[in-house]
């Protein structure tokens, strides 16, 4: 009995194909993996922008409010002045 090799081996079309094949199942990691870092990039300009409203928030409670969590009126406006991507995090 004689084997006869099939037809489409070593046909250029379908050898691409098949690359391409391999090529499209590396897509869905890479696809999970810039998702992931777009939610941390979300997450963290949410975090930035909620901190610094929380710092601006300070320059409006009285001066017994700020001394009842510990801060003075300087410190409270050192805070509010902040810039987060200065590095100035003392």
């Amino acid at each position: 009995m004689q084997y006869s090799m099939p037809e489409h081996v070593g046909d250029p079309a379908l050898d691409r194909l098949g690359r391409l094949r391999e090529k499209a199942s590396a897509l869905p990691p890479l696809a999970s993996g810039l998702r992931s870092l777009a939610a941390t990039a979300v997450y963290a300009v949410k975090t930035a922008a909620r901190r610094s409203k929380m710092r601006r928030d300070m320059l409006t409670l009285s001066d017994d409010q700020l001394r009842d969590v510990g801060l003075s009126r300087d410190a409270a406006l050192r805070e509010a002045e902040r810039i987060a991507w200065r590095g100035d995090w003392t």
